[in-house]
């Protein structure tokens, strides 16, 4: 009775255990030394594809891609002979021609003629680490800055081969230029157990420059020593390439507008010293002949004359002073004597019309101001009051000239686009269309010749275009005339 229970449930015990074998989700069988199989368990048929009835007097070994078959056989020895190897990993062949990544564990039974087979399929880690592998730069670095280990991605990226970066250096990768202190540094690190990150400047097997962006984590044993480390690496190439050319890029236009400038400065010097010319030429011309006829009383012993001798010279003296007047109006606004500073558009403004409203005939004219708070800028803020003043009063006699009842200045500021713009409006009928595009050329006046020389809207055109890199024009509207200034920021 006892022995006939005992029976029953050993038998009882081996269905428990063959059920639970058929329902691991690992493949469990029994192979013999030639790879054929004696027994396999259901979780061979999804791994392989081949149903149950399909795998019987099947060969494990035919489902096995032909390269890694070597190794399997080389383990089924090794066990044979007591060296037992924990497991090996292998691809073999589905049905559906599709290749599967398993992890082998092999054991021999104990009459020595069988083998258990343990297999895993590990294709969706094996394909995890192949993406890892081509498309993620990475190395393992033992605690002697010896590369172990390397991924596809970065040995696409250095240019080496995997042979000629194993048990090399480190610093095979560092460009000649790059401080050695910063290989040095993530050894350190890692020896502290400390991550390391930054962007080292690289070379490739070719020569050519790369940079990378590294992040390095020390790596352990199963002690929790420190043996090393890996590294992540990301190319950074192009954006570290994109800023140099941006920067290159944002010196040259600097250069070019500072060529423009200069090229501009030298139109409105040209010009200048052409007007300096024409003006020049009749007062030389008067001199050097009041000197011929000089020269030419005294060498005929014409000079008894003393009075008209003494006459001559000063009409010479007159005319040089003349000379030298011109080259004062000249050097005014070619070079100023003040300096760049902080101006504030509403001071400027407000000391302009202060000066034009001390002269009594403002007080007639109704002035207009418009002004929006605009941001502080570099200028020269004395010559910008006199380029105000300047187009104030000329908007003023304009409007006595004309006898406008009612005359009215309007006085507008406000930015837009970075620049500063200055208007100046009045309704004194505006300027004839013939002569508009004249009005800035030098010793051109609609005064009478009492009232000026043609040189006050000329100086403003050129301090604004030389000095303060502005613009000024001017523009009829119903009532009269606009004169604009603008001022980049």
């Amino acid at each position: 009775m006892s022995e006939e229970y005992n029976l029953t449930k050993l038998k009882r015990s081996n269905d428990e255990l063959k059920e639970i074998i058929n329902n691991s989700w690992d493949g469990i069988g029994i192979i013999d030394f030639t790879g054929k199989f004696i027994y396999y368990n259901n979780a061979f048929v999804p791994i392989l594809g081949f149903s149950k009835e399909e795998l019987k007097n099947k060969n494990f070994i035919s489902f096995i891609q032909e390269d890694y078959k070597k190794s399997f056989i080389e383990l089924m020895k090794k066990n044979l002979k007591n060296r037992y190897e924990s497991d090996i990993n292998i691809v073999c062949i589905r049905k559906d021609n599709q290749k599967v990544y398993l992890r082998i564990t092999l054991s021999t039974m104990l009459n020595k003629k069988l083998f258990v087979i343990n297999t895993k399929d590990i294709t969706k880690e094996i394909s995890d680490d192949q993406i890892l592998d081509s498309y993620v730069a990475s190395t393992h670095v033992n605690i002697d800055g010896l590369i172990t280990q390397t991924s596809q991605a970065f040995r696409t990226l250095s240019g080496y081969e995997e042979n000629e970066l194993i048990n090399k250096h480190h610093t095979i990768i560092k460009s000649a230029d790059e401080d050695d202190k910063v290989f040095s540094e993530i050894l350190s690190h890692i020896k502290n157990a400390k991550e390391w990150n930054g962007r080292i400047k690289a070379k490739r097997k070719n020569g050519i420059i790369f940079w990378i962006d590294t992040k390095v984590k020390p790596t352990y044993n199963k002690y929790g020593d420190i043996t090393g480390y890996t590294s992540l690496m990301f190319d950074i190439t192009n954006e570290i390439n994109l800023n140099v050319e941006t920067k290159s890029l944002q010196q040259e236009v600097v250069q070019k507008d500072n060529l423009l400038v200069q090229q501009s400065k030298l139109a409105i010097m040209t010009e200048t010293l052409q007007m300096l010319s024409h003006e020049w030429r009749q007062p030389l011309n008067i001199i050097s002949i009041r000197a011929q006829k000089l020269e030419l009383d005294l060498t005929m012993g014409l000079d008894s004359n003393k009075e008209a001798f003494a006459q001559s010279l000063k009409e010479i003296k007159d005319d040089a002073q003349k000379l030298s007047n011109t080259i004062e109006e000249f050097q005014s606004f070619v070079k100023l004597k003040s300096e760049k500073e902080k101006v504030i558009a509403k001071d400027v403004i407000l000391k302009a019309v202060e000066i034009f409203k001390k002269d009594p005939e403002s007080k007639d004219i109704d002035f207009i101001k418009d002004v929006t708070d605009i941001p502080a800028f570099n200028s020269y803020k004395s010559e910008l009051t006199t380029i105000l003043v300047n187009i104030l009063v000329n908007a003023k006699e304009a409007i006595f000239r004309k006898k406008i009842k009612n005359g009215v200045i309007k006085l507008t500021c406000y930015c837009l686009n970075n620049t500063i713009f200055f208007e100046i409006s009045d309704n004194a009928g505006g300027i004839d269309e013939d002569i508009i595009d004249k009005i800035f050329e030098p010793y051109f006046s609609t005064k009478n010749s009492k009232h000026g020389v043609g040189l006050g809207l000329y100086t403003c055109k050129i301090i604004t275009e030389m000095h303060l890199m502005g613009e000024i024009s001017v523009t009829n509207h119903n009532s009269g005339a606009t004169f604009k200034i603008a001022l980049p920021i």
